[in-house]
């Protein structure tokens, strides 16, 4: 247990805003024990805010995967929003790989770009750092609180919305996405937010009678979803469906048509135009990435081949999880232990508790359907990752706040001393909260513990340092960045902690000349080979600096 609460490695900063989160979540804890539901509210959303800043500041460097092209295309969107580039510019063809790969190309319609826009404005409020390319998320995880709150509360009672608005706070998978580290990082967190809060509105507006503002409000937030990720975004319409069906059958005249095409056409109004836009205005990118976003389904991409248990298995990894999870889980990694298999039934316990304890039929139908058709989907898909199934996270969030909904209901049975009730259940509380947020997985990946650690924080400071010695329209030339699933050659970081240009390789002496003639200033490297044309040339700027994991 102490090395599980371990604060090793953690800098000063770090740890003040942990401590600050896990007592403010006490305080909370404590407050609900004593009936205070607003007070409780109040202080595990401020408790929440402060570890989702601690998760935001525990990696001082783009992380390797996905969050570095996302950095960059969100800090070139600062200039012209309507047109996201990796590359700034596209002075002359990068001969190693295509204009539209979306690793190394020019134009970037890898994702939809709601997320992008959103780290965009952070950079130009706040400026551009490490931290406000993470503030975004920090926002919108910290608004999942009060929203599992709400949700909770419609559902079942105001105790399950505490109990799910908990286990948000304390989910290490969503702090792990805060971070930059989790797979898909802020375009996760954005989707998971968007998704959540327009079922959020929609049972807003089941609540209110069905009143047309709230239609307003739930389509508006479907489509933000579909602007950040994709069609997935639509999933309140599956469970608007679902739940008019059970709850109305055939009786037409209450299926409200009219606000169903009102919604339809609002959501269609926040995401369609992009795509009519980026299809006329970047054609060949716009297909390109169409084709890839078929070749999901069918196709196992990018190493992303898993079994068709994947998802089940991995239910424990997204929810509780434990310290011998490796960084990038795959089917073999997330292979069943006894303690993973205690995990699954309990979270497969709380959802049919979850189930049983709704207030109608029909929300249960709606609970049960989401689910398998979310699971049914991506087991389907042929390409898998741990977070295409967290887009439904507010009930995996609920079926944990079930199980402490439950633990409550027995304490306040046989317990009957009132004091001794409310200190059993506040310690199982806290100690159910702190061991869903993994708290050993997550220090071990988010402190200087594996080698990549050492890489990409050398690699930052050095190209921090170079910022300062290239002047303004610098191309740099043999940067070769950190590994890409094999291939060594990708200048993102580079571009993201210098504003240069960068490309992998020495250009062409005919590319050299078209560059100079241009009014680029040329750089190059050392620490690759130079070719003689650019170390005769005295305008050619040679840089000594050493980049590790550079090959």
């Amino acid at each position: 247990m102490f090395n599980y609460l371990s604060l090793y490695g953690y800098t000063v900063s770090q740890k003040l805003w942990l401590l600050a989160g896990l007592l403010l979540a006490l305080a909370s804890i404590i407050s609900f024990a004593f009936d205070k539901k607003r007070w409780s509210v109040a202080l595990l959303t401020a408790g929440g805010f402060c570890l989702f800043v601690f998760a935001a500041i525990s990696i001082p460097f783009l992380y390797c995967w996905d969050e570095r092209f996302h950095a960059l295309v969100a800090k070139n969107c600062m200039d012209d929003p309507f047109c996201p580039k990796l590359y700034h510019e596209w002075p002359i063809d990068n001969a190693n790989w295509p204009e539209n790969d979306w690793a190394h190309g020019y134009i970037w319609l890898h994702k939809q770009p709601l997320f992008l826009w959103q780290i965009a404005l952070c950079f130009k409020l706040f400026g551009v750092s490490l931290f406000t390319l993470r503030l975004p998320s920090v926002i919108m995880g910290t608004l999942m609180i009060p929203l599992l709150y709400r949700i909770g509360s419609l559902l079942v009672d105001r105790r399950l919305g505490y109990f799910a608005a908990l286990s948000a706070a304390f989910s290490f998978m969503l702090l792990d996405l805060v971070s930059g580290h989790g797979a898909v990082d802020h375009n996760n967190v954005c989707f998971v937010f968007y998704v959540t809060a327009s079922l959020w509105a929609w049972m807003e507006y089941l609540h209110s009678g069905r009143k047309w503002r709230w239609v307003w409000v739930f389509a508006l937030l479907s489509g933000c979803a579909v602007l950040t990720k994709w069609l997935v975004g639509l999933l309140v319409y599956a469970a608007w469906g679902i739940y008019t069906v059970s709850e109305y059958r055939f009786r037409l005249r209450e299926w409200k048509v009219g606000q169903m095409a009102a919604a339809a056409a609002i959501t269609l109004a926040v995401f369609l135009p992009w795509q009519i836009y980026t299809s006329h205005a970047f054609p060949s990118y716009y297909e390109r990435e169409k084709q890839l976003n078929k070749e999901h389904f069918y196709l196992e991409l990018e190493d992303h081949q898993e079994a068709k248990t994947f998802y089940l298995t991995t239910i424990p990894y997204r929810y509780i999880g434990d310290r011998d999870y490796k960084d990038y889980v795959t089917s073999e990694t997330a292979s069943f232990t006894a303690k993973r298999v205690v995990h699954l039934l309990l979270m497969l316990a709380g959802f049919a508790l979850l189930l049983v304890r709704c207030r109608k039929w029909s929300h249960r139908i709606t609970v049960f359907t989401l689910v398998l058709l979310v699971y049914g989907f991506f087991t389907v898909a042929a390409t898998k990752m741990p977070a295409y199934t967290f887009c439904l996270c507010a009930v995996g969030f609920l079926s944990l706040g079930m199980l402490l909904w439950e633990l409550w209901r027995i304490g306040e049975r046989y317990v009957r001393r009132v004091g001794l009730r409310r200190t059993v259940l506040v310690g199982a509380t806290a100690f159910f909260a702190l061991y869903q947020m993994n708290m050993g997985w997550f220090r071990y990946y988010h402190t200087p513990n594996e080698e990549y650690w050492y890489v990409l924080t050398h690699n930052k400071e050095n190209l921090d340092k170079l910022k300062g010695m290239l002047p303004e329209r610098t191309i740099l030339f043999n940067v070769r960045g950190t590994d890409d699933w094999g291939n060594y050659c990708t200048p993102t970081e580079a571009m993201f902690y210098t504003d240069a240009l960068c490309y992998p390789f020495p250009p062409e002496e005919a590319d050299c000349r078209k560059l100079k003639a241009a009014g680029y200033h040329i750089a190059i490297l050392t620490s690759h080979e130079v070719p003689d044309y650019l170390q005769s040339d005295p305008e050619v700027q040679k840089v000594d600096i050493e980049l590790l994991g550079d090959y």
